[in-house]
């Protein structure tokens, strides 16, 4: 296998209570070849100066006024300089074998992009893939299968909507499906999120943005198509769930 460099970008905002160990996450991994790119959006809480004492080998990039995750990445991006980016927030973190896992997989199906499924604050660390598929522009109109920290994709495919606050993520992987590119997917899990994808902060408000983001993003890349009526259908249906999700773990 040829190596390729992967460079990870991590947007940083008021996170100095959980870098340190995303990016340990990251100086873990079993393959070594991998760049480092914090952006922080204008933290408050001494994110920047901490990042720049304690951990000298990573690239620091900071933003003059806040631009949110989109524009983060998309910044960051330019300061790379793999040949593949990953993204990881900063408050999640990799095991010890993704990067190597998903790279070789890379390698041997011919992948633009790959994701994988994840785990909330656990420290496992599979040492086999138990299934691997292939994903399409129709199986992603269902399901957003790629939760941002888990994604290696092509360094030219990564260009994040920055008009859209939420959902910015399904966004881009739907216009690369659309574009043909080959999505490949581990159900293995191979990160580990510091919170719930939704409902941790308990405001229905944000829900309701998401709910509007993942429209949106169906409408705008499936407009047209006989699957877009049901994929907004299928959509709503997943929202009324993720209602109900959240006020049980309220009670």
């Amino acid at each position: 296998m040829i190596v390729k460099t992967i460079s990870v970008v991590i947007p940083c905002f008021n996170c100095i209570q959980t870098i340190d160990k995303a990016l340990q996450s990251v100086y873990d991994q079993d393959y070594k070849f991998i760049e480092i790119v914090c952006v922080d959006d204008c933290s408050t809480d001494n994110t920047y100066e901490h990042i720049k004492t304690n951990h000298p080998f990573v690239k620091l990039v900071k933003n003059d006024i806040n631009l949110g995750p989109a524009a983060s990445r998309n910044k960051g991006v330019r300061f790379c300089s793999g040949e593949f980016v990953a993204f990881l927030d900063a408050d999640d973190i990799w095991f010890p074998n993704k990067t190597n896992i998903q790279i070789e997989l890379m390698d041997k199906y011919g992948l633009d992009f790959i994701g994988a499924s994840f785990t909330i604050n656990t420290n496992d660390n599979p040492s086999t893939v138990s299934q691997f598929e292939i994903i399409n522009l129709y199986n992603l109109a269902f399901k957003n299968y790629f939760p941002t920290p888990s994604v290696i994709m092509k360094r030219n495919l990564v260009c994040f909507n920055e008009l859209q606050r939420f959902s910015e993520d399904y966004d881009l992987w739907l216009r690369l499906a659309k574009d043909k590119c080959i999505m490949g997917y581990v159900k293995t899990p191979l990160i580990s999120l510091g919170k719930p994808s939704y409902g941790h902060s308990g405001l229905s408000s944000n829900l309701i943005k998401m709910q509007l983001g993942e429209i949106s993003s169906i409408n705008k890349n499936l407009k047209g198509t006989w699957i877009c009526f049901f994929a907004i259908s299928w959509s709503f249906i997943k929202f009324i769930r993720r209602l109900c999700v959240v006020f049980i773990r309220k009670l």
